[in-house]
């Protein structure tokens, strides 16, 4: 069994790991605590698997580490990704953002592929089955005390989306061979407000700015979801390590300006005087949304018809539908998060290797060590770009060592 490779995880990275290894003859055991591989991609893209995205830039990659993330991704772009899929029977769809999905729209046919990849060439999962130990002696790593083995990956992703414990015990094993941790957040993530009257617009969705990001903005009983959240979260996450409270800016009605607003309000009030005002501003807002812009603008309890608004009022109410001020104390923390920035620092890892530089023979890849992405697709391609990156380098190792 000692010249068995063993990978630590059946994700995205664990998988593809798997499959490049075993296809050139190398037995390849995976050890998974789920009782099925690829859990997690069954959840990605709203349950359709954004696999990658034909826009690969660093712009939309995070870590502590410069230039380590560039030079793995040189080593496998979206092309490779897509030669990669469609030799092992998955096809494409591409949308107008550059986001890919399978021509199914279906994670589970990515999940199923890739599972039925590995296993035709030999894969073997052991299911249910938890790494608790990790030891290395004479030369070998030995896993739970008994399995003995001359290379492992680790690939346990993160704690992100986790409903049980969040504990990594990926960390862990890093942390053992003298790996250090780059502190976990939460990214992707929603976020909670402490506004009071939020909860009038629960529900309410638009295509808004937030803090310059475009896109959908929901409103929630705890604060704000949606995806131009997602895309900011990681930066408001990050902040909330040291501050208690972030502002968001949101602009309700990106398409109008300012004196747009102005213009179609008053004009509103000159053709239906004495309006009520909520029916007045839900003209060109949703009647929800219009209750608490109203009651963010201080607007007196008594003043309910249109003829009755100062201009300071109407002012102040544009003001809000433009730079409606949002304050988050919070977010929804690992369950929710896609994934997690943080991880094993890259600084003791080799980027053509995805190895350790502490301990010959052990690897890390996807989201267990220090990278993180934009939503779109950016993180599983770091997945799938890890993965081979290590994969390559060990069928490399083990060719030279059979040349010597």
């Amino acid at each position: 069994m000692s010249n068995q490779i063993a990978i630590v995880g059946a994700g995205a990275s664990g998988l593809i790991t798997s499959i490049i290894l075993a296809s050139k003859g190398i037995k390849v055991i995976v050890y998974e605590e789920n009782s099925k591989v690829g859990k997690k991609l069954y959840a990605t893209g709203n349950g359709r698997c954004n696999i990658t995205n034909q826009n690969i830039s660093l712009k939309n990659f995070y870590s502590s580490t410069d230039n380590f993330i560039k030079d793995v991704l040189n080593q496998f772009s979206f092309e490779d990704c897509k030669s990669f899929f469609s030799k092992i029977g998955l096809e494409f769809s591409i949308n107008e953002n550059g986001r890919v999905y399978p021509l199914s729209l279906q994670a589970s046919s990515v999940v199923e592929v890739l599972e039925n990849q590995a296993i035709s060439y030999g894969v073997e999962f052991r299911l249910n089955t938890k790494v608790e130990d990790i030891k290395y002696k004479n030369k070998k790593f030995i896993i739970n005390y008994k399995d003995i083995y001359s290379n492992i990956i680790i690939a346990t992703g993160s704690t992100a989306m986790s409903k049980g414990s969040h504990i990594n015990k990926g960390y862990d094993f890093a942390k053992y061979f003298g790996h250090n941790i780059i502190k976990t957040f939460p990214s992707l993530v929603q976020l909670i407000s402490d506004d009071k009257n939020i909860d009038i617009a629960n529900g309410v969705k638009i295509e808004g700015v937030v803090n310059g990001i475009k896109g959908d903005i929901l409103f929630t009983k705890y604060g704000l979801s949606g995806s131009a959240i997602l895309d900011i979260s990681r930066d408001i996450s990050q902040k909330l390590q040291k501050q208690k409270n972030i502002l968001v800016t949101i602009d309700t009605l990106p398409n109008l300006s300012y004196k747009e607003i102005l213009d179609i309000l008053l004009r509103n009030i000159k053709n239906n005087k004495n309006q009520n005002i909520y029916l007045w501003l839900n003209s060109i807002i949703n009647k929800k949304l219009a209750k608490y812009i109203i009651l963010k603008s201080n607007i007196p309890n008594n003043i309910k018809y249109t003829n009755f608004l100062t201009q300071n009022y109407i002012e102040q109410i544009i003001k809000n539908i433009k730079e409606l001020k949002i304050n988050i104390t919070d977010t929804k923390g690992v369950q929710s998060a896609e994934v997690l920035a943080g991880g094993v620092d890259l600084k003791n890892i080799d980027k053509y290797s995805m190895c350790s530089n502490n301990q010959d023979g052990l690897y890390f890849v996807g989201e267990v060590v220090d990278v993180d992405a934009d939503c779109g697709g950016y993180n599983l391609h770091w997945a799938w770009a890890s993965g081979y990156v290590c994969a390559c380098s060990i069928i490399k190792k083990l060719e030279g060592e059979k040349n010597v």
